[in-house]
């Protein structure tokens, strides 16, 4: 069963609630988290017999906006529709959550309710962005605006690991967001995450990756603070818009224009399908004990379905588990590793003082 939101987002509660609708129409099992005054009035005018689907509803008083400072309402909103959905995962009676909410209180809350995988200081929204010949996996897209050189150590460790389970690449290359290809380029966080990714020999660092070099194929896994890959991330929504608006305003400009587009029709469909941030279907949380998946803030009701199903797919093929369970292995390696380093500094120290 698959956990749902129903206050969170631009759009909510009507898109996460018919998102939710779509889902249960295609057998999966969904309950939404939300004020049932305002949730039963969307389904009943949407599907007059949406009580036989597997679709239920657990009321829940409160909600946490956009706006909310996210540990501060995670403490104080205990009957949040989002602190809820995630008691329901952390209880068993859910298998996973799906929130176009908050995504600095699921952080928050996915830590605190969930835990962490062992090891980990801080959880990441990583998500696959479409590149010229494939896709790169990209971490954190939002969770950690303000980072330590460590917390980007630990995601490209969570993306290398995530790449290999899911795209079976033995040896993922790894790069940093920078302004510069050039180690010394960067902000003092990223000139030490640089230093501590040459260092680390079971990641394949390949160095900085400037914006503009992102779409070329260059990494597997690219790894930045939150800030940056959200600003990053939202301004490829934003080109992608852009562009779409222009092609609509040639399209209309001329009658042979007109026809052009009718001509080119079936490529910008498949161009579209690239593009279509709603068929993403949200991005997962990673470094926390159990599937999280957060939708973009403006989802519509169809991107809300997508994310569900792919929640959905997350948990019948144990994506979260797995990859928690060789993460944890990792994580002890590189913690034993990096004890073992410490301890050779204190005997070279201990030496010199005899």
């Amino acid at each position: 069963m698959i956990a749902v939101d129903a206050m969170g987002g631009d759009h909510a509660p009507k898109a996460p609630t018919l998102g939710a609708l779509q889902a249960a129409r295609r057998g999966i099992a969904v309950t939404l988290f939300g004020d049932e005054a305002k949730l039963i009035p969307i389904l009943n005018g949407a599907c007059y017999s949406w009580k036989k689907l597997p679709l239920k509803i657990v009321h829940c008083t409160e909600s946490i906006s956009m706006f909310d400072q996210p540990s501060k309402a995670v403490m104080r909103k205990k009957d949040s529709s989002l602190l809820q959905a995630v008691q329901a995962v952390a209880d068993g009676k859910a298998n996973a959550i799906v929130s176009a909410g908050n995504s600095g209180a699921m952080l928050v809350a996915g830590s605190v309710v969930l835990g962490r995988v062992r090891g980990i200081k801080r959880p990441a929204i990583g998500q696959f962005l479409p590149t010229k010949k494939g896709s790169t996996f990209c971490l954190d897209l939002g969770a950690n605006v303000d980072c330590k050189s460590n917390y980007l150590h630990h995601f490209a460790i969570m993306g290398s690991v995530y790449v290999q389970l899911i795209k079976k690449i033995e040896h993922p290359k790894v790069a940093l967001l920078s302004n510069g290809m050039e180690p010394y380029k960067g902000s003092s966080v990223v000139k030490e995450a640089y230093a501590l990714l040459k260092k680390d020999s079971t990641i394949n660092f390949v160095g900085n990756l400037e914006p503009h070099d992102f779409f070329d194929d260059h990494a597997d896994v690219l790894v930045s603070d939150g800030f940056a890959g959200n600003i990053m991330l939202k301004s490829i929504e934003g080109t992608t818009k852009v562009v779409k608006h222009w092609i609509d305003e040639a399209r209309r400009s001329s009658w042979v224009h007109r026809i052009l587009f009718l001509l080119s029709l079936p490529l910008l469909g498949t161009i579209r399908k690239k593009s279509d941030y709603a068929r993403k279907g949200g991005a997962l949380l990673l470094g926390v004990q159990k599937p999280m998946v957060l939708a973009h803030g403006s989802s519509n009701a169809r991107a809300m379905r997508y994310a569900i199903e792919f929640a959905h797919a997350a948990v019948k093929k144990e994506i979260v588990k797995t990859f928690n369970q060789k993460l944890a292995q990792q994580m002890d390696r590189h913690t034993s590793g990096a004890a073992r380093v410490a301890q050779k500094v204190k005997e070279i120290f201990r030496s010199s003082r005899s």
